[in-house]
Parts: C-alpha cells; structure tokens; sequence
C-alpha cells in the first residue's frame, strides 16, 4: 500500500475528512489538499502520523 492508500486508510478508521485535519494543524483547506495530491509526494509530518497511527492501532508497520 503507498502513502496515498495509507493516508485514506487513516482518515477512514478515524473519521477525519481534509478539513478537519486543516483544523488540527492549522493549515488552511487548500494547503492540506495540495500537499496530499496523489501525483505529489506526501509530506514528512503526514508520514509521521500515518506511521504512528498505524502502529498504535496494529496496522501495517512498515514505512
């Protein structure tokens, strides 16, 4: 699974849409959209929480 799948998976299990995750790190709506567009690579901080998240919840452990 890419990072993209990942960050998918993420959002669903913890019901998050791109807005709420503006909210969280107080970026705006636009800034969270661009920075996880499929063609793009996703960012190091986006990473770091997917991981964590994956490892808290006995998800898939590889980076």
């Amino acid at each position: 699974m890419n990072w993209h799948d990942r960050f998918k998976a993420m959002k669903k299990a913890l019901g998050l849409n791109n807005q709420d995750i503006a909210d969280i790190t107080e970026l705006n709506y636009n800034s969270i959209k661009n920075q996880t567009q499929p063609n793009k690579d996703m960012p190091k901080w986006l990473k770091l929480a997917i991981v964590i998240f994956e490892r808290l919840s006995g998800g898939e452990k590889e980076n």
